[in-house]
């Protein structure tokens, strides 16, 4: 791994750090303000009044401008997968502020799903590869993503059970994240020759998708699956990223058998960990209801 590699990947970790911070600091404000009642504006009216969950949102800006700079220096498919160490960070987080253990199936979950991307990272060639991306199939990218976020999220409004519709909104809300990063990877890389580069349709197409993106991952949060939510955003975001960098830009996959079966492992290993947080949730609710 060259210098500059290993620097982005470092980069892209502690963005994850502050990212898993904030994330943690904002689930509780949306689980509040969600229970007051009230419609769609009323919930993130709510939210922005809170100095917790805008401090979790300064938390989280500072991690996505560490993000966008690893993404500038290295390819989207090894620095998005770097990025899922926040679900550790995240987890730990939320413990210490509910001031309370961690839970031995939460941390277990949560290491498998770490070990897993780490593992799919791993098993990813590290070729340098200068993303090139024009605007047509940018928009079409946009717009199919687009299209997933809002059938994830019907699907969490017609599904009845939390961990099913923390499942959804996570989904919706990672899938949306990884494409728009992937995107910026793209423009990062620009501007690194052009800083005029950010004044671009491609620029809007990414404001938008991490709007959606965010109404998504908020929605996720009032489930009160905080372990969970965040977990499907951090395997779904790397997953979605890396298929827009080896699917559409030009991003090599591995080359050797042996490779390719380290992915199949590392994504079974991936299933595992979610699993068990399924498992964990379930048995946290039977025991508060019991």
């Amino acid at each position: 791994m060259s210098t500059v590699l290993a620097f982005a990947v470092a980069m892209a970790v502690t963005g994850a750090m502050f990212i898993a911070v904030g994330s943690a600091l904002q689930e509780r404000v949306a689980v509040r303000s969600w229970a007051l009642g009230g419609g769609q504006l009323r919930f993130f009216g709510r939210l922005v009044k809170q100095p917790r969950w805008l401090l979790g949102a300064a938390f989280a800006a500072a991690g996505v401008a560490l993000h966008v700079v690893a993404l500038s220096l290295g390819p989207v498919s090894i620095i998005q997968p770097s990025g899922t160490t926040g679900l550790l960070f995240a987890v730990i987080t939320k413990a210490v502020l509910d001031r309370r253990r961690i839970r031995l199936p939460e941390l277990a979950g949560s290491v498998a799903i770490v070990v897993g991307l780490i593992g799919l990272v791993l098993a990813l060639p590290h070729t340098p590869k200068d993303p090139m991306l024009s605007l047509p199939p940018a928009l079409l990218l946009t717009v199919v993503t687009l299209g997933l976020n809002a059938a994830a999220m019907a699907v969490s409004w017609l599904v009845f059970t939390g961990s099913a519709k923390a499942i959804a909104l996570g989904f919706a809300a990672g899938v949306t994240f990884g494409v728009g990063s992937a995107l910026v990877g793209v423009v990062g890389h620009r501007a690194l020759a052009d800083p005029a580069a950010v004044l671009d349709w491609l620029t809007l197409a990414i404001v938008v998708l991490l709007s959606i993106g965010g109404i998504a991952q908020q929605h996720a949060y009032r489930m009160r699956r905080f372990a969970l939510a965040f977990a499907m955003l951090e395997i779904s975001d790397p997953v979605a990223a890396s298929s827009v960098g080896v699917l559409v830009l030009g991003e090599p996959m591995p080359e050797t058998a042996l490779r390719t079966a380290s992915m199949g492992l590392s994504a079974a290993v991936i299933v595992v960990g979610v699993v068990v947080l399924v498992r964990s949730y379930a048995a946290v609710n039977v025991a508060e209801k019991s």
